[in-house]
């Protein structure tokens, strides 16, 4: 992705004593902020108490930011706030905080763990994508939309929690998380696109939401080391399109990864279109 040549930014932070202030949203050149010391240059920036919005870019590419502190009273970061800040270690969201915005901490390749705060409702589209050193994410309970790409080409993600109250997930959420081995999706997703864990090397196991609702496109193409799928749903899902799981070229998949049940509904999904490739 091209670097942002512009930040734009309502109030303007400084590190030690010096914190200037817009009331009305200003766009200053890369170099302006450069010579003003905003933060291009900081490894660590306290944003001041009486901020209660990051905006859109706020700190994007500010590529020598290991640590920010943000207010208890924040409420939203805005769109790609943090993009390319590449090395950030370590956030803390306040639990004041109702709002995150699109990739608000994309390509932030040092960033080790993320905790969402009980506010926060949506995971906005590619919120943590190309975070490589990502390891684990802790979302809260009230989550209710995981957006597409949100996660996706985090290769060292291992750990998340998908709360019993989202309901939809996004495609390509997951997509290229080399590290991820496990995940588990509650009956309470009702939407699943397409292609969301897609090419994620490492999973070997995959709980489906125990229902009937239709399932995206080739969900687990790429994933070469799936061992199984369980589905606890007394009745089959039909598939986006009629597409499979996995590739028309991965269908050996079929035969070495094994579909788990409810005995009950074995019969049903045997002759059922696609889950009755597991039988063959």
């Amino acid at each position: 992705m091209s670097k942002v040549n512009k930040l734009i930014i309502t109030i303007i932070i400084g590190v030690s004593s010096a914190v200037m202030a817009a009331e009305t949203p200003y766009v200053f050149q890369r170099s302006v902020c450069e010579k003003s010391g905003v933060c291009c240059n900081d490894s660590v920036i306290t944003v001041p108490d009486s901020v209660t919005s990051i905006p859109d870019y706020a700190f994007a590419d500010c590529s020598n930011l290991k640590r920010i502190i943000l207010p208890a009273g924040l409420k939203s970061i805005g769109d790609y706030a943090f993009l390319g800040c590449e090395s950030l270690e370590s956030i803390s969201l306040p639990s004041s905080l109702t709002s995150l915005g699109e990739g608000a901490f994309r390509e932030c390749s040092s960033l080790k763990s993320l905790v969402i705060p009980n506010g926060i409702t949506v995971i906005p589209r590619y919120l943590c994508a190309w975070d490589s050193g990502l390891e684990s994410v802790s979302l809260p309970s009230g989550i209710k939309d995981i957006g597409s790409h949100a996660f996706a080409y985090c290769s060292g993600l291992d750990t998340i929690n998908i709360p019993d109250s989202v309901e939809h997930i996004g495609s390509n959420v997951f997509s290229r998380c080399f590290n991820l081995k496990e995940i588990m999706l509650p009956s309470s997703v009702k939407e699943l696109e397409s292609y969301a864990f897609s090419d994620c090397k490492s999973l070997r196991r995959a709980v489906l939401p125990a229902n009937n609702n239709l399932l995206g496109e080739y969900l687990f193409i790429g994933c070469d080391n799936l061992e199984e799928i369980v589905c606890e749903s007394p009745e089959p899902a039909p598939f986006d399109c009629g597409t499979p799981f996995f590739d028309p070229s991965e269908s050996s998949r079929y035969r070495e990864c094994r579909l788990t049940l409810l005995p009950s509904a074995i019969p049903l999904f045997r002759t059922a279109p696609v889950w009755e490739l597991f039988f063959h």
